[in-house]
C-alpha cells in the first residue's frame, strides 16, 4: 500500500461514523469503507457527493491505488 493510500484509508476511517446522529459525510465515509471491506452494496455516487473535499480526495487516492494494483482489498481489513 502506498503512503498516500495509507493516509487516505486513515482519513476515511477517521471520518466514518455509522450511528444515527452522524452527519451525512460521516455516514458516507462509513458506507464506503463498509463497501470496500465487507462488500456491502451502496450507491457510490451518492456517498461520494456527500463527502467533503478531504473525503473525496481520500476516496480518489484509494480507488487509484486499487485500480493500479498498489493496494488490494485485503489490505483494507
Amino acid at each position: 500500500m502506498s503512503p498516500e493510500c495509507v493516509e487516505a484509508v486513515s482519513t476515511l476511517r477517521g471520518m466514518a461514523r455509522g450511528h444515527p446522529g452522524a452527519s451525512s459525510g460521516e455516514r458516507a465515509a462509513w458506507e464506503i469503507m463498509k463497501n470496500l471491506t465487507d462488500g456491502r452494496p451502496l450507491d457510490f455516487s451518492d456517498c461520494f457527493v456527500r463527502l467533503d473535499g478531504t473525503g473525496k480526495r481520500a476516496v480518489v487516492i484509494l480507488l487509484v491505488d486499487l485500480a493500479t494494483g498498489k493496494t488490494g482489498l485485503s489490505d483494507l481489513h
